[in-house]
C-alpha cells in the first residue's frame, strides 16, 4: 500500500539509484531543503519520468506522461467530466473503452472524486496516477481554455464615443456560460504557467491580457471589444467588487481551489481611457511554507540572518525594490523563529498568507488604521517578536526603532537599493541617528532573478574581458538559458533571489552618528559583517541557478566588482 515504503526505497528496489547515490542525496536535501525527488531530479540521477513512475508504484495504478497524442485523444471524450469538476477533483478524461472511462488523477485514491466520476457517468472509472502540473496542463487543452470559445462577436467594432453598457444586461452576461468559461479559463492558465499577475488591459479596440511569468510581462490573449465589460465585470464579481462603479478604483480578492490547492487572488481596478483596466496577483500558499534555503539564500547569509534573529531584541530590516520577494523573505524567517515560547505579531498591508501560530493583522487607512496606529495597538500584547509590514514614515520607523529598543525583536521591510543605505534612508526619513544606531542590528538586501530549467540549461564558457573583468577572473565557466516545453521554451522556471546581509557593528555605529552615506558605510564594514549581492551573484552564476544576462540586470555594470566568496 501507498506510504509503506520511503521513495527512496522504491527507487534503490527498482535499480533507479544506488544506495550510495541515496545518500549523496539525502545529504545534498539536508543542505538545500529541497524534497528527496526534486534533489535525485536536480543532482541527475533520475529523470522526472523515473519519479512520477514510483510515485505511481505506490498509487498501484498505471503511469501517464499525459503526452499531447493523449490530450488530442482526450478532447473527444471530454463530454463525460465538466471541467469546473476536472479542475476540482485535479482529473483529466483519457479515453473510452465501451463500459470504461479511463482517467489521469494526480490522486488516485481520492474516493470523493471516485464515486463522483461513477454516479455522474453511469461508466466503470479506471485511473492513471499524472502529475498534479500535467493534469492542471492537460485540463486546460482538453476543455479548450487555451483557445477557449466565445460568443459571436463583431471584431470589426470601432469606437467613435464612450460605451455605456446596461447593467441590467451586463449582470446578466456575467452570468452566462461562455463567459464564465473564458474567465475560468484565463485563470486556469495563469495558474498552470505559474504566472504571478494577470493584467487585463482595455486599447481603443479591444482588451489584452497578459501574464507576468518569473517578474517579466507575456501577451497571452486578446480579448474582442463587445466582450470586454462582461469580462471586467465577471472578474469584478468573483472578486465581490462593485460592477456598477467604473469611475473609482476598487480592490477585492477571492480564493480558487485548484485540486486540493489554495490559491489566493487579490483585485485591483483602475479606470482609464478606454475602460477599467484590471490586475489580479496570484497568491500561492506554499510561498508562506518556503525556508531560507528554498528561497535561494546562501548558507553564510542565513547563518548570520538566524543569529541576528536568535536575539532578544534588535531591528531587522529587509530591502529591495516592490516584488522583489522581501514579504516572502520574512515569512520564512517567521516559520523558523517561531515557537509556544514567542508571541509573534504582525501588522501587514495586506496580510498575504497565514502563518499557524503568528497573530498577523492587517492595516486599514481608510478608517485610520495605520501601520503607526496599529504598531501602537501591537506593541500593548506583549508581543517577543514584531512583523511591521512595510516602514513607510517617519512615525513608524520611530516606533519601531523604540520597540527594538525595549526588548523586542522587530522585522520590518525599506526600500533602498541595497542593505548600506538602510541608515541613510531613515535618516532622510527623520529619524534621529541615535535611534538608529541602539536598535538597527542587520540589513537584508535582495533582487529576484529568474531561474535557469534544470531540464535545459547548457554550460558555456565566457572569455569577454569586458564581462570576466566584472568578476575578476580571467574565464567564467557558467550556463545559458537554451528553452525546451517543460519551461514554455522560455529557458527559465521560477525564481531565485540574490540576497546581501550587512551586520550592523561598532565602527559603523559611529559613522551612522556622524550621518555617513552608504558608499562609506560599505568601505569601513568590518570584514566578515558584509556578504554582498555581488557575491551571491556570482556563485549563483557559476552554479548554473541563473545567467550572466539576469544579474546583470539587476545590478548595475559599474558597481559590479566581485571579492572572492
Amino acid at each position: 500500500m501507498y506510504g509503506v515504503k520511503r521513495l527512496g526505497e522504491w527507487l534503490v528496489e527498482r535499480g533507479k539509484i544506488t544506495p550510495q547515490q541515496l545518500e549523496e542525496a539525502l545529504a545534498f536535501q539536508r543542505e538545500t531543503g529541497k524534497r528527496l525527488g526534486e534533489a535525485l531530479i536536480q543532482l541527475g540521477y533520475i529523470t522526472e519520468d523515473d519519479y512520477y513512475e514510483v510515485q505511481a508504484a505506490q498509487w498501484e495504478c498505471p503511469y501517464e506522461p499525459l503526452r499531447d497524442a493523449q490530450i488530442q485523444e482526450a478532447m473527444r471524450v471530454r463530454h463525460w467530466i465538466g471541467a469546473q469538476e476536472a479542475t476540482r477533483y485535479m482529473v483529466a478524461p483519457l479515453r473510452e473503452e465501451g463500459h470504461v472511462l479511463w482517467v489521469a488523477a494526480a490522486d488516485p485514491n481520492n474516493v470523493e472524486m471516485l464515486d463522483y466520476l461513477r454516479q455522474s457517468t453511469g461508466k466503470s472509472i479506471k485511473v492513471v496516477f499524472s502529475p498534479p502540473a500535467r493534469v492542471l496542463h492537460a485540463i486546460a487543452r482538453i476543455y479548450s481554455l487555451h483557445d477557449v470559445d466565445m460568443p459571436e462577436v463583431d471584431n470589426a467594432a470601432t469606437v467613435e464615443e464612450p460605451i455605456e453598457e446596461d447593467i441590467t444586461n451586463l449582470d446578466k452576461t456575467v452570468h452566462q456560460a461562455p463567459v464564465i468559461r473564458f474567465v475560468n479559463g484565463i485563470l486556469l492558465e495563469a495558474i498552470e504557467r505559474n504566472a504571478s499577475d494577470i493584467h487585463f488591459e482595455p486599447l481603443e479596440t479591444r482588451m489584452q491580457v497578459r501574464f507576468r511569468i518569473d517578474g517579466v510581462l507575456y501577451p497571452v490573449r486578446e480579448i474582442p471589444l463587445s466582450l470586454r465589460a462582461a469580462v471586467t465585470a465577471r472578474v469584478k464579481l468573483l472578486a465581490e467588487m462593485d460592477i456598477a462603479e467604473r469611475r473609482l478604483p476598487q480592490d477585492g480578492r477571492f480564493t480558487l481551489k485548484v485540486g486540493t490547492n489554495p490559491v489566493d487572488l487579490r483585485v485591483s481596478s483602475l479606470p482609464t481611457v478606454f475602460g477599467e483596466r484590471v490586475v489580479i496577483r496570484l497568491l500561492t500558499r506554499d510561498n508562506a511554507q518556503k525556508t531560507l534555503a528554498q528561497l535561494g539564500v546562501p548558507p553564510a547569509v542565513e547563518r548570520g540572518l538566524t543569529e541576528l534573529a536568535s536575539k532578544p531584541w534588535g531591528m531587522i530590516l529587509v530591502t529591495g525594490p516592490t516584488g522583489s520577494g522581501k514579504s516572502t523573505t520574512l515569512y520564512a524567517l517567521l516559520q523558523q523563529i517561531k515557537s509556544e515560547r514567542r508571541n509573534i505579531l504582525t501588522c501587514e498591508d495586506p496580510v498575504e498568507f497565514t502563518i499557524e501560530g503568528v497573530g498577523q493583522s492587517q492595516v486599514n487607512e481608510k478608517i485610520g488604521l495605520t501601520f503607526a496606529s496599529q504598531l501602537r495597538a501591537i506593541l500593548r500584547q506583549d508581543p517577543d517578536v514584531v512583523l511591521v509590514g512595510e516602514i513607510r514614515d517617519t512615525e513608524t520607523a520611530e516606533i519601531a526603532c523604540r520597540a527594538a529598543m525595549t526588548g523586542h525583536l522587530v522585522l520590518a521591510t525599506l526600500h533602498t537599493n541595497d542593505a548600506t543605505s538602510a541608515p541613510a534612508r531613515m535618516i532622510d526619513m527623520g529619524v534621529p541617528a541615535f535611534l538608529i544606531n541602539s536598535a538597527l542590528t542587520g540589513v537584508l538586501a535582495q533582487r529576484l532573478v529568474r531561474r535557469l530549467c534544470e531540464r535545459c540549461k547548457e554550460p558555456i564558457t565566457v572569455t569577454d574581458p569586458a564581462i570576466t573583468a566584472l568578476f575578476g577572473v580571467d574565464r567564467l565557466e557558467t550556463y545559458r538559458a537554451v528553452g525546451c516545453p517543460v519551461c514554455n521554451e522560455i529557458g527559465y522556471r521560477g525564481r531565485v533571489g540574490l540576497y546581501e546581509l550587512f551586520v550592523v557593528s561598532d565602527p559603523i555605529r559611529r559613522l551612522i552618528a556622524q550621518q555617513a552615506d552608504s558608499e562609506a558605510i560599505r568601505a569601513a564594514a568590518p570584514a566578515g559583517t558584509l556578504y554582498t549581492i555581488q557575491q551571491d551573484a556570482m556563485q549563483k552564476v557559476r552554479d548554473g541557478v541563473t545567467t550572466l544576462e539576469e544579474v546583470l540586470s539587476q545590478i548595475q555594470l559599474d558597481t559590479f566588482r566581485v571579492r572572492a566568496a
